[in-house]
């Protein structure tokens, strides 16, 4: 449910996003479409096929490119019911074993969290749930539609094609030169010529178009197509309504997808208005289809010629007014593109963004000793040990298990079951306690102007933010959320805003 909720969480931050960046796209359109060519045009719709792709794509590339973190907006901490018994103790390290834990105290009572943040979490919960099952529901009913479609043209009986048309169909795809194997097929089951699949893909004609229009018409309605092919546009087209479906509680995520889908006609029309010798024909053929299918039967996974009526008289329009592209149109296009993408896929320096554990790039090179330490603050600490379980990697730089990089490891990692019982190392206030896309449910905690204290990759919160722990209260569950090979505690100690080896620190302090 945790992964769930942190799923819909996300998702819900990025659709408000992709929100913005459609007005941003359609703005650019409008103002920029006398200088920009269709491709172009369609172009820049590829940002928001970007921007709907980072969530799913791995590392952190996603929280980097985020306007604002889900902490700031949506975030909500995955409660968890109070858990009592805990005890205080201290810890010595062991080169072989790891961690000694011996009991020093009885077990300290945590008071309930309440039922207000139970219910939070049932609502929440809730809504993710019937998130997830629009989403399949969304998926569902794409797939259906393309293997109704397969099913029906397997039933259908096969119709040979006119040997000119065949002869001209055969000229076209070796004069675009697509690279997939390509096939044109008679069907009854459309009323207006479309490309239709991926692996084998193949032109359909209605069979009742035959012998209506001439070679010139045809050569426009084959190269149409042909070209949606050597484009690549339907798996562009199945990729949008995939990333789309995710999002299909936001009308403005699919008026996007309904604009891109019109630019890209337009991009493939101007693409055929090349060949000025068929600018005429190309109108003619539009408004014979028209005439001939009055109603187009829709049909999933595939492109059609032309779409509903606005989409229609915006084509002929454009296919009158059209003006072959000027070079120096490219430029003022990439520059656009560019722009573009600047403001509206925002990186982590641009809005000021800091990362807390990157906050380090060095180790100490002389760690000081406990008392040392304490004369540097003016409240007097005693750290124990965070949890219980096998120190797995010590301090200072290391190949990260993830990235495989070489990284500084600004704590040591605890491993032990899932749900071990994870306290607070020393005195002091929460000032956070939520999810983050690589160090998973974390906690920090400052202990006073120099001293704070960092738990990450939790499974469970039993803080909020804002909440005063005292020395071996319980904070959260040990577990394995955000960036992370297994079920693990990250402690992290900073002093004076640096981190330091949390091994110096993990004992009880000289008076």
């Amino acid at each position: 449910m945790e992964m769930l909720i942190r799923l819909f969480e996300r998702t819900l931050v990025n659709s408000l996003e992709a929100s913005a960046m459609i007005v941003a796209l359609l703005l650019l359109v409008k103002i920029f479409r006398t200088k920009l060519s269709p491709a172009w045009q369609y172009a820049l719709w590829m940002l928001l096929l970007a921007k709907l792709l980072l969530p799913w794509l791995p590392g952190n590339l996603e929280n980097e490119l985020r306007w604002f973190s889900v902490s700031e907006t949506l975030a909500t901490p995955i409660p968890s019911p109070p858990i009592e018994g805990t005890w205080q103790y201290e810890v010595l390290p062991s080169a072989s074993e790891g961690f000694t834990v011996n009991a020093a105290e009885p077990p300290t009572v945590i008071e309930s969290s309440g039922s207000g943040r139970q219910l939070q979490f049932v609502l929440v919960g809730s809504l993710a749930i019937l998130w997830f099952v629009g989403t399949a529901i969304a998926w569902l009913v794409f797939a259906s539609g393309h293997l109704r479609t397969c099913l029906a043209l397997r039933r259908e009986a096969s119709t040979a094609v006119p040997q000119e048309l065949d002869m001209l169909f055969s000229r076209l795809v070796r004069e675009i030169g697509t690279r997939s194997r390509v096939r044109m097929r008679l069907t009854s089951l459309l009323s207006t010529p479309a490309l239709f699949g991926i692996i084998h893909p193949v032109v359909l004609i209605p069979r009742n178009t035959i012998g209506q229009l001439s070679t010139n018409e045809w050569e426009c309605i084959l190269r149409h197509e042909l070209t949606h092919l050597k484009r690549r546009d339907i798996p562009v087209n199945m990729l949008a309504y995939l990333l789309a479906s995710f999002h299909w509680f936001n009308p403005a995520v699919w008026y996007g997808l309904r604009s891109m889908r019109i630019d890209q006609e337009s991009a493939c029309d101007a693409s055929v208005l090349r060949s000025s010798e068929l600018r005429e024909s190309y109108a003619a053929s539009i408004i014979k289809l028209l005439e001939i299918g009055v109603k187009q039967r829709s049909f999933s996974a595939g492109v059609g010629f032309y779409g509903n009526k606005n989409q229609i008289k915006r084509r002929i329009v454009m296919i009158r007014h059209y003006q072959p592209s000027k070079k120096g149109i490219s430029f003022i296009g990439i520059a656009i593109l560019l722009v573009a993408a600047l403001f509206t896929l925002p990186s982590a320096f641009a809005s000021g963004k800091s990362n807390p554990s990157e906050a380090a790039e060095q180790p100490a090179t002389t760690a000081p000793s406990a008392v040392d330490q304490t004369e540097t603050s003016s409240v007097k600490l005693t750290f124990i040990a965070p949890t219980a379980g096998k120190m797995t990697s010590p301090f200072g730089y290391r190949i990260h298990p993830v990235t495989s990089k070489k990284t500084l490891n600004d704590g040591i990692d605890i491993a032990n079951e899932k749900g071990t019982e994870v306290y607070a190392a020393a005195n002091g206030k929460v000032i956070k306690a939520e999810y983050d896309s690589k160090n998973g449910l974390t906690i920090i905690i400052e202990h006073s102007k120099a001293w704070s204290t960092e738990y990450r990759h939790l499974d469970k919160l039993s803080v909020e933010e804002g909440a005063t722990v005292a020395s071996g209260d319980l904070i959260g569950l040990m577990g394995s959320t955000g960036e992370s090979t297994g079920s693990h505690l990250h402690f992290s100690v900073l002093s004076e805003g640096k981190y330091i080896d949390p091994m110096t620190v993990i004992k009880k302090w000289k008076e």
